[in-house]
């Protein structure tokens, strides 16, 4: 009798641990909230997106009317691919995969994303950098339906930023702008 009280003791400590060890999961099988940042809330309040926005964190990904995208990975670097940051800042690199989710081909680039580190369209707006390693995501290529491209977005930011927008907006045109996705990363 003894045994079996060790045993089932023994088993609840195994499941007590392996549900301490599986991660922020809510009882609904849902991932627990993650927290944005002020940047995003704030820029969010000044209303700097076009149509419906939606938003994610790193690992999640969006979807809009031509692609998924996901960022899987953000760090900061002084030096990346032989150019080195100007004095005072620091390059945040985005390892960004785009599948094109529609039955046609179109051409997407690395200037289809943009970022912000301020709540407006002015001072706050950073663009990519240019294509220069192979590393990177192209500055044009034509996206075949169901075709998928990863590769790093590069922004060059002051060294004091601590958050960025990864911003992509859908243009059905000239004159049609539709959503807005935005990712929320901390840097």
């Amino acid at each position: 009798m003894r045994k079996r009280y060790i045993i089932v003791g023994l088993c609840i400590i195994l499941i007590l641990a392996f549900t301490a060890c599986s991660g922020e999961k809510q009882s609904n099988g849902e991932s627990a909230k993650r927290e944005y940042g002020s940047l995003l809330q704030e820029a969010k309040d000044a209303k700097i997106y076009a149509g419906e926005l939606t938003t994610g964190m790193v690992g999640d990904t969006l979807s809009n009317s031509f692609f998924d995208w996901t960022i899987s990975e953000v760090r900061t670097e002084k030096e990346i691919y032989g150019k080195t940051a100007k004095e005072g800042k620091k390059y945040v690199v985005v390892h960004v995969s785009v599948t094109n989710t529609t039955d046609e081909e179109y051409e997407i680039g690395n200037y289809d994303f943009i970022g912000y580190v301020a709540p407006d369209m002015d001072s706050g707006i950073v663009d990519t950098m240019d294509s220069f390693d192979a590393a990177m995501y192209p500055d044009e290529a034509m996206l075949a339906a169901g075709e998928t491209k990863s590769g790093t977005l590069i922004f060059e930011v002051d060294e004091s930023v601590e958050e960025l927008i990864v911003d992509y907006v859908e243009f059905f045109g000239e004159d049609t702008i539709g959503n807005t996705n935005w990712f929320d990363v901390f840097v």
